[in-house]
């Protein structure tokens, strides 16, 4: 028998309900019915999901947003519609981290992960570098293989083990440009799981020092959004599956 995913389950309890959910009682009622996850924080996963799922298909999804972490059934949605089922790797790696590694060091651990990423998925393979010298606010240079086109990445990460607690991050002001040609990355790295969380920010600068909050007199911008049900619906348009981030990047050099 096969496993119903987090989707199909949001989907047959919304149905139910007949009326927009929040991703906590659609998660409940989902364990109830025989969810299957070995994540220790399901709502996180079931809000990341239901988010991506409508920011990815648009009117072809499933889903609608009516309120923060609240979701209905989409009016204009098809049951008959061919659907093509998610095939997602789910890894269950657990690794324990130094309690003395240093800021730079979590740093350097994340932007080698997003570089990984960058370089195995995509539709069109893409070249990953690290700035010789230190160039502040570009981490990553992206450059699409047989083409001038080039994307450049400012990282930025948090680590820890509370999926509750709302990711903030502040960017110098002076270290980002208002180009398409830069994007910021925010990322989580779940430190009981020994990885990035499945999902990330992917922001374009101009975007970002528009939506940002002005702090300092302008000096530093704020980057404040939740994982759980305290998101912000401000950057939930720029959640993605951290798979897509190469294919993101591709559609992004499009505009440059």
């Amino acid at each position: 028998m096969k496993t119903k995913t987090f989707k199909d389950l949001a989907f047959e309890i919304l149905k139910q309900a007949g009326k927009p959910l929040h991703t906590k009682d659609i998660t409940r009622l989902a364990l109830q019915m025989g969810l299957v996850t070995e994540g220790k924080t399901p709502e996180a996963t079931m809000n990341a999901q239901l988010i991506v799922d409508v920011n990815r298909l648009g009117e072809k999804s499933r889903f609608v947003k009516v309120a923060p972490s609240t979701f209905a059934i989409n009016p204009s949605y098809k049951e008959s519609t061919t659907k093509k089922e998610d095939k997602q790797v789910e890894e269950n790696k657990h690794f324990s981290i130094s309690p003395n590694i240093s800021t730079k060091q979590k740093g350097d651990i994340a932007e080698a992960r997003i570089a990984e990423l960058v370089t195995l998925y995509g539709e069109t393979t893409l070249s990953c570098y690290k700035p010789i010298s230190d160039d502040e606010g570009i981490d990553l240079i992206v450059k699409k293989r047989d083409s001038l086109k080039t994307m450049y990445l400012q990282v930025k990460s948090r680590f820890g083990d509370n999926p509750k607690s709302i990711y903030t991050a502040t960017v110098k002001a002076q270290t980002v440009f208002d180009h398409y040609s830069m994007a910021l990355v925010f990322c989580f790295f779940d430190t009981s799981e020994g990885d990035l969380w499945n999902y990330l920010w992917f922001v374009p600068a101009p975007d970002f020092m528009k939506l940002a909050n002005k702090l300092e007199g302008g000096k530093r911008l704020g980057f404040v959004a939740g994982r759980d049900k305290k998101d912000s619906n401000k950057w939930d348009e720029y959640l993605i599956d951290k798979r897509e981030l190469a294919d993101i990047i591709l559609k992004q050099m499009k505009r440059v």
